[in-house]
């Protein structure tokens, strides 16, 4: 009760100090190690709600540890704007994306852009030779050029020119902005090695079928996996953060949410946000809560080609759309 009380005041102190909401469906949890990560985001107007993870470290005591600069805490936001580069992927008919995990950008536009098309939202004409940015370096008439923005806005780029100084291609890294979308609904989730429990007591428990199907040996192999925090956001994907560092490993925009982002656009914004800033539309994207469970089945091998010759142990991730639509993707984050 104590430690409860120690958190209850903690998470109101991290939202007083941030000026931020956060989900009431989102909870603060401790991890082994003596860690909170709590999801965070700030209201925008006319653009995307800006988001984070902040991770504390806890006392022996149960207080949390707010210092910034402690050893251990991290504000994925912060971290994502340091990073020189991302790995940013998504699930394309013609392209194979193990082993290219980075396949989100701009080479890949003409089939990006289907998957835009594929709940008929389109991509509208927001920079063009009458619009305030018409001088900025690929500006064009025709939505080409949008279609690549979008791509890259999506990167964490600034295409909707929402510091209002025209350059479409710098990274959304200034102070007080974020390049990652609002984690809302959706519930944190870590995981690192193995650890579901294979004794069992009965033969109609779960944990009999683990021993049968040598689930131990699976515990072995991963026992040194890194721990992985993953959550949905309202920029349209999964995100996958190192627990230890707050760094992004990678994110994955789920086809049919791509089908959604083209309606982030609103042309009428342009250059009409705080006098002559650009803006868009909010929207919900990756919003519900993934859930986590290994399962004994059978499935693509290593290399992403073949399948296996029978069945073995895998981590298997499903994410909900939550508000963002009824669908799901399931993802196998054996290796993460």
């Amino acid at each position: 009760q104590e430690l409860k009380t120690h958190l209850q005041s903690a998470i109101q102190q991290i939202i007083a100090d941030k000026l931020s909401f956060t989900a009431p469906s989102i909870t603060a949890t401790i991890q082994e190690g003596g860690s909170l990560y709590q999801a965070q985001f700030n209201y925008q107007q006319y653009g995307e709600w800006q988001g984070t993870i902040l991770r504390k470290s806890i006392a022996p005591n149960g207080t949390v540890i707010h210092d910034p600069d402690h050893e251990g805490n991290w504000d994925a936001a912060e971290e994502l704007k340091l990073q020189p580069s991302r790995n940013i992927w998504t699930a394309l008919p013609s392209k194979t994306y193990k082993g290219n995990w980075d396949n989100w950008n701009t080479d890949n536009s003409q089939e990006i852009s289907a998957l835009f098309d594929i709940l008929q939202n389109r991509v509208l004409d927001y920079h063009n030779a009458s619009s305030k940015c018409s001088n900025a370096s690929g500006v064009a008439n025709g939505d080409a050029d949008d279609v690549e923005g979008l791509i890259n806005f999506i990167r964490g780029q600034d295409y909707f020119d929402y510091n209002g100084d025209c350059d479409l291609t710098e990274k959304r890294d200034w102070d007080g902005a974020s390049m990652l979308g609002d984690i809302y609904h959706s519930q944190i989730v870590e995981i690192g090695p193995p650890s579901a429990n294979y004794d069992f007591i009965d033969t109609n428990e779960e944990s009999f079928w683990r021993a049968q199907n040598n689930y131990q040996s699976f515990v072995r192999q991963h026992e040194e996996r890194d721990n992985i925090i993953y959550a949905g956001a309202n920029d349209g994907m999964l995100h996958a953060f190192n627990a230890r560092t707050g760094q992004e490993e990678w994110a994955f925009v789920p086809p049919f949410v791509a089908g959604k982002l083209p309606t982030i656009i609103n042309v009428g914004l342009d250059g009409n946000v705080d006098g002559d800033k650009g803006g868009s539309n909010a929207i919900f994207g990756v919003d519900g809560s993934p859930v986590v469970h290994d399962m004994f089945i059978r499935g693509l091998a290593y290399d992403g080609t073949t399948w296996e010759g029978g069945k073995s142990w895998r981590t298997i991730l499903i994410i909900p759309y939550g508000r963002g639509g009824a669908g799901f993707s399931v993802l196998d984050v054996t290796n993460p």
